[in-house]
Parts: structure tokens; sequence; C-alpha cells
């Protein structure tokens, strides 16, 4: 007997290696994807401006980065003694005005530079539910705690998504012509207003992706909403607060990223890796033991011949934390 319906999609024809940039944008499910990235080793820049839920207001950012746009004082707002940016979460702003331009600035010149090499970059849209200003009737990427009388609740259509996903596409191959734009709609259930709106939104964000491909060809689409609601579709793969996927989905999914896009290459590559960041994890039971320096030296070894092979992975943490226990 079948007890789930499993997601089987073609493999991807194009495939992702060590030496290929790749940028996150979008929401927490991207900052889960990317960190797993970083961690083994592959140059990823994960979300540079905090997480983004809305296609409006991602599309709005990479306007920012194509056109290396800087942000002048008078676009701060001052809320609850911290200067803010509508259209930029709240990691990048400051108690201080200027820490708060240099930050969101800093953070627009350094993701125009990395995009410029990049070769792939993965937007995940988390909903199509928006806010604007009353002020200025622009959509908000945050609303920072402002009062809520300030802002109008909205959803995002599907022509109005389209066209500001064609603007998205149209600045980043600005930059980089060359560069692999995959989208996918984040698994993270945005309940606030209910799971019938959500459901609504979820489904307008892949209508609009959808509509994108067909006039893209080179568009792709990874679907970790599908492997979540449709593979998985059970309360045990969500966190306690049923809105966001557990570890064991973050990981179902990620081993689906890895089949979907790496080659057999970078998969043994991944494993070798994984093996040298486990064992830097390891709590010895006696960590001046000779056993405990054998092993540190063991894998030491192992990073160095992995160096040999692939100069441009970075090692720095793992050697000096292995070094600190060898000497």
């Amino acid at each position: 007997m079948e007890f789930r319906t499993e997601l089987n999609i073609p493999i991807s024809d194009f495939k992702i290696g060590y030496n290929d940039p790749i940028l996150m944008l979008g929401s927490c499910f991207s900052q889960h994807i990317g960190e797993r990235l970083q961690y083994y080793k592959f140059k990823c820049n994960v979300n540079p401006f905090g997480t983004i839920f809305n296609p409006v207001s991602i599309a709005k950012l990479i306007t920012y980065v194509s056109n290396c746009t800087s942000v002048l004082p008078d676009e701060l707002i001052l809320s609850h003694g911290i200067y803010v940016h509508p259209d930029f979460h709240s990691v990048l702003s400051d108690e201080n005005e200027e820490m708060a331009l240099i930050k969101i600035n800093s953070a627009i010149a350094e993701t125009n530079t990395f995009m410029k090499q990049a070769r792939f970059v993965f937007l995940t849209p988390g909903t199509s539910v928006a806010y604007k200003s009353n002020k200025t009737g622009a959509v908000v990427a945050n609303c920072h705690k402002l009062p809520a009388s300030n802002f109008t609740k909205i959803n995002i259509g599907i022509q109005e998504g389209v066209n500001v996903l064609i603007q998205l596409i149209n600045d980043i191959h600005k930059i980089n012509p060359d560069i692999k734009i995959i989208f996918t709609v984040s698994p993270v259930r945005h309940t606030k207003e209910g799971l019938i709106q959500n459901a609504r939104s979820k489904a307008r964000l892949i209508n609009m992706v959808e509509l994108i491909q067909s006039e893209y060809n080179e568009i792709a689409y990874f679907p970790s909403f599908e492997w979540m609601m449709d593979d998985l579709r059970d309360y045990r793969y969500y966190d306690a607060d049923l809105i966001h996927p557990n570890e064991t989905a973050i990981n179902y999914i990620w081993e689906k990223f890895c089949t979907h896009y790496f080659s057999d290459e970078t998969n043994v590559l991944l494993k070798e890796i994984k093996k040298i960041k486990l064992a830097v994890g390891h709590k010895p039971f006696s960590k001046n033991s000779n056993d405990f320096k054998e092993f540190c030296t063991t894998n030491l070894n192992e990073i160095h011949s992995l160096k040999s092979r692939y100069p441009n992975l970075d090692f720095d943490h793992e050697i000096s934390w292995l070094n600190a226990y060898i000497s």
C-alpha cells in the first residue's frame, strides 16, 4: 500500500558545483537552505537584506542592487528609537542614523558585486499578501512595528506579480546576463490572516511563477512548497508553531535539493566535507589525550588533502579548532 504521494520530477539539466557562487533571496526558507550551503562550504550569500516575503519587495531590492542605488537619510524612519527603512528588514536598522545608512548601502553595494560573478540566484517568495504605506502608496517589505493605521493590507494580483517579476528578471540580467534564476515558493505557512488566505496567497505565487516560466524558458522552479504540502503532508514535519517546517522536513527537502542540483562529484565532495564538519563538532572524552590529538591530526591531514584538490574551500575555522588541540 502507498501511504504518501511522492513528488517525482526530472533531475535538473544544470548542476551546481563548489566553484559556483550562489545568491539566496527571500523568505526564511531560503535562509535554511542557504545556511546548509554555507555549512558545506559552498560560496553562498544568504539573504543579505534579511528575510523578505512578498515578490514586490524582493523585486524592489533587486532594483536597488541592479542600479547600485544608495539610500538617503530622508528615506529613513525613526521607529521606537531605531532608524529603519520600509524597503529593508530590521537587521539593517540601527539606533544611529549614519550606521543604518552604512548597513543598507553596504549591503546594496556588496550584493551588486557578488551578483556580477554569481552563477545562480534562488528567489523564494513566501506570500502574496503585502502592506502598502498609506503615506506613499508603496508596498513595504517590513512595517517595523509602526502603527497599523500607517498601512493598508493588500493582495498582490497575479498580473501585478508577473509584471514585477519580469522587471526583476531584467534587472538581474542587467547585472549578470549569464546567471541562472531559480524560483521556489516557501513552504512556510503564513497563517496570521487564516489558512484560506494562506492557500490563496500561495496559489497566486505559484501562478505568477508558472506564467513567468511560460514566457522565459530558462527560468527554473524548485518545488519546495510541493514537497512539504504534497509529499510530507503531516504535522509531524512542522515545528511546534505548526507553521514552520521542522528540522526533519528541512533535511528532507535539502536532500532533494542535493539530488536535484548536485553532480556526483559535488555530492562526493559534500560527504567528505560533512565528515570533517562532524569531526570538528565532536566532543571528546578527554581533550588532552593522545587519542584525541591523533584524531585532530588525522582530520587536519584530511583538510589539507581536500584543499590541495579544491584550494578555494575555506577551512580556516576548522583548521584553527583542530590546531588548538594538537599544540
